[in-house]
């Protein structure tokens, strides 16, 4: 995984001789293509010699770095012994030729994507002017580049044969035999009998509030058994509410608290109090659920003993039944608890097995569930770590394009929601999937569920995956691989200098971040993952754009803006723009000028006037905003926005057939606003969306298809609008006529009426 830089660039230089890098394709091809071309070739050789001869060793290589990170004394003995690698003299010296190698090859691909940058920007800066649009200069830069790769290719074989003794599948299987090895899997009966104990626990246990632990093990999903209860039918009626929270190695029971409140009150309320501070919300939900029976689970918790005295202040015990199950990730979580004896938790205290443990707890009656392979002892003398290294040797052994977009989930919070939109885009844009190539990334994104890397959260209808999050422990090992390889910087974690770094994401303090001074920089990546809403001053977002012109993604998440950054539009390779800016209403021009963009993300800003040159964004795939009103096309302009899939909030007077006949590719449309005066318009227009798929539309009272001969089920969501009264179906087949019977019950709202020959 040392030779990412180098494979990514390759990539690149695909891109740039397909012409898909940039506006143009490459002028006066006869200089400058064979300039690339043989960039290309050389590159890929010295890539092939890499993987094909070297791999081992790079692999190897990783192995000791990340084994650094780990205190040997921790270790049990048996997996320490796997670990250790000697190697001979020789060994050593020829490694070390490698490393020298791979390290000139990286400063080699960061001074071509700098020259190649340039290049492009200076493409762009003079494609309205009459001037030539390559200088001498950049000519000697690329005939440079190529002389440099000539002489790595030479010393790179000149390198004696690599060691392929070294192979990461087998190193993982060894690691699941020594998981396996004395401890027997769970069964189905055990699985069966574990489900029985926590569900009889939760219904029919002590009526005052209990809680639950389910610690990690191996062999045993405890997020699938928690689920597999909480989503039972009869849990669900027995409770007055719910609420499934993930806390996350990192700890924000500010969080915890916001989703808690967001699960089990109503919509209206919590609009109300989810704005207010601290103290208020915590007295605002335990006066909620007082005198409500409530189940409330807790997944993914590491050692955050903070977390009882939280809990205590927001969750009344009424003597009501009430519950929480909290899914323990780190078992030092428990080790302030005692028995109920008084004495302190012992290694051996929860077996194989079960049986149910009861701990003791100043506030709550409290119990320790454990079905699975590995007794409470075997935690603490550090036998868990190979569940970490299990996960590490499965990022490493993915084939590059998966693990390429693996280790970008760094940029993610641990447990946090992901929008998949969201991730198909950044994807596209760092250059990990071609451009269009959302079907490419939802594929990738199934096969790193299937393979247990991400977990999904929320799906559309139809079963799409809508959001997903990492885990705690699998984004642990992912951070190892990704600081270790340079693959991205997180400042909170990371102090040498930014020089060299591509991809960098900050959690806090972006003011500080922006107000630092930086040199000779080459950022193609910025992502703003902080909470806070920062409002930024324009000189420091003025600052910001001269230091990072190379930028490809720019996401300023929530900090706010008070109008649009002046010197946004120099950043010509941009393709991803995430901004904050509540209080903009007209699109500036300049903004249009970016050319490269394909997604534009500027969710808190509604939009009554767009500029003409909008429709000169050719590349534009995403529009989101909180409203846009698009202009009509000029007269003498026959193009259209042909690669935009994505438009919310479309305004409602833009729903016209002449602008809707321009967005041919339209897959996903959401319509916001006042639809009175519009209805009769919008309604015909939408048959210029011959590609559309999902339309939504914030108070939807009546809905008429006709014809719906080709309609299965109408979605879930549908029954989720408050608003909708009136429901018109013409031609349903007969599945579709059938499942709507089932909604006989609900004639006192909804009016149901089926053409031509009723329900």
């Amino acid at each position: 995984m040392l030779e990412f830089h180098l494979r990514l660039f390759c990539e690149r230089l695909k891109r740039v001789l397909a012409g898909e890098e940039g506006t143009l394709p490459l002028p006066d091809s006869t200089k400058l293509t064979p300039l690339f071309k043989n960039l290309l070739t050389e590159s890929e050789i010295i890539a092939t010699t890499l993987l094909g001869k070297y791999e081992a060793d790079m692999a190897r290589h990783l192995f000791q770095l990340i084994r650094e990170k780990f205190d040997d004394s921790k270790i049990s003995l048996p997996f320490l012994q796997l670990l250790d690698l000697e190697e001979s003299d020789e060994e050593d010296v020829e490694r070390a030729d490698i490393l020298e190698i791979l390290e000139d090859i990286n400063v080699f691909v960061h001074e071509s994507e700098d020259a190649i940058d340039t290049f492009f920007i200076n493409i762009m800066q003079q494609q309205n002017s009459e001037n030539e649009s390559e200088s001498s200069t950049d000519m000697a830069l690329l005939v440079g580049l190529h002389t440099k790769i000539i002489d790595i290719r030479n010393r790179t074989q000149q390198l004696p044969p690599g060691d392929n003794g070294f192979d990461i599948r087998e190193k993982s299987n060894e690691i699941i035999r020594l998981l396996s090895e004395g401890h027997r899997r769970l069964d189905i009966s055990e699985f069966e009998r574990g489900r029985e104990e926590l569900f009889d626990l939760l219904i029919e246990g002590p009526s005052g509030l209990a809680v639950v632990a389910i610690l990690d093990s191996s062999g045993f999903d405890k997020t699938a058994f928690a689920a597999d209860t909480y989503n039972n039918n009869h849990v669900k009626f027995y409770f007055d509410c719910l609420a499934w929270v993930r806390v996350s190695i990192l700890y924000d029971f500010g969080k915890i608290l916001d989703d808690i409140i967001k699960s089990v009150m109503p919509p209206s309320r919590v609009s109300v109090i989810i704005g207010e501070h601290y103290q208020l919300k915590k007295s605002v939900l335990r006066d909620f659920l007082t005198n409500k029976k409530y189940f409330i689970v807790l997944d993914d918790v590491f050692d955050h003993t903070e977390i009882w005295d939280d809990l205590e202040e927001v969750l009344p015990d009424n003597q009501n039944g009430s519950r929480v199950l909290i899914l323990v990730t780190d078992p030092n979580l428990l080790a302030s608890l005692e028995m109920e004896n008084g004495e302190k938790i012992r290694l051996d205290s929860v077996l194989t097995g079960g049986p149910l443990i009861r701990l003791k707890h100043e506030a709550w009656q409290f119990f320790i569930l454990h079905y699975g392979s590995m007794p409470l002892e075997n935690y603490f003398r550090g036998e868990a770590i190979p569940t970490i290294w299990r996960q590490i040797f499965s990022v490493m052994e993915l084939p590059f394009h998966l693990k390429v977009c693996c280790i970008y989930l760094y940029v993610f919070c641990p447990s946090i929601e992901i929008s998949t939109r969201q991730l198909y885009q950044l994807w596209v844009a760092e250059g990990f999937i071609p451009y269009h190539g959302e079907e490419t990334a939802e594929h990738y994104l199934k096969e790193l569920i299937h393979r247990g890397i991400i977990q999904v959260s929320k799906r559309r209808a139809g079963g799409i995956i809508k959001a997903c999050y990492v885990p705690s422990i699998v984004y642990t090992s992912l951070a190892l691989v990704a600081e270790i390889t340079g693959f991205v910087w997180m400042r909170e974690r990371k102090r040498e200098p930014l020089a060299n770094v591509k991809r960098c994401f900050i959690w806090e303090d972006l003011i500080q971040f922006l107000s630092l001074e930086y040199s000779d920089t080459r950022l193609q990546s910025f992502l703003n993952n902080s909470s806070e809403s920062d409002r930024l001053a324009l000189i420091d977002c003025e600052n910001f754009c001269k230091k990072f012109k190379h930028l490809r993604v720019l996401n300023m998440g929530s900090a706010v803006l008070d109008q649009y950054p002046p010197g946004l539009e120099n950043l010509y390779l941009l393709k991803y723009l995430k901004l904050n800016i509540p209080s903009l209403k007209c699109l500036p021009s300049l903004l249009c000028t970016l050319l490269n963009l394909e997604t534009l993300e500027m969710p808190s800003s509604y939009i009554d006037q767009s500029p003409d040159d909008i429709w000169m964004m050719q590349k534009l795939m995403h529009l989101n905003f909180g409203s846009i009103t698009l202009p009509a096309p000029p007269k003498n302009y026959s193009s259209s926005l042909k690669n935009l899939i994505f438009i919310s909030a479309l305004n409602p007077s833009s729903c016209t057939p002449d602008i809707l006949g321009r967005l041919p590719s339209v897959r996903t449309l959401r319509i916001s606003g006042d639809m009175s005066y519009y209805q009769s318009g919008v309604s015909k227009s939408l048959c210029e969306l011959h590609k559309l798929e999902c339309l939504k539309l914030p108070k939807l009272e009546s809905l008429i298809v006709n014809p719906c001969a080709y309609l299965r089920k109408l979605p879930e969501e549908l029954w989720c609008i408050q608003s909708l009264r009136k429901l018109d179906l013409h031609w349903p087949q007969t599945e579709l006529r059938q499942r709507l019977r089932t909604f006989k019950d609900m004639e006192w709202r909804y009016d149901i009426q089926l053409y031509p020959y009723g329900i």
